[in-house]
């Protein structure tokens, strides 16, 4: 789609996601202009990455806690 107003717009996004670390740069190192298919004056005005850290991606499933 083509915008002729020329108007940007800023937005903050969270994404909570898990990656095979051992097979890839670190998240802080990606170009996250190009993963977002940024163009011309759009751009990442700041990427914060904390490591939440390992989880167990093999075995035993996880049962979700039931309240009350």
């Amino acid at each position: 789609m083509l915008l002729t107003n020329s108007q940007l717009t800023r937005y903050r996004v969270t994404i909570d996601f898990t990656v095979d670390d051992t097979n890839c740069v670190h998240p802080r190192d990606w170009n996250w202009n190009e993963l977002l298919e940024l163009k011309n004056d759009e751009k990442v005005r700041e990427v914060y990455v904390e490591n939440l850290g390992y989880i167990n991606s093999k075995g035993k499933k996880r049962k979700e806690k039931k309240n009350g």
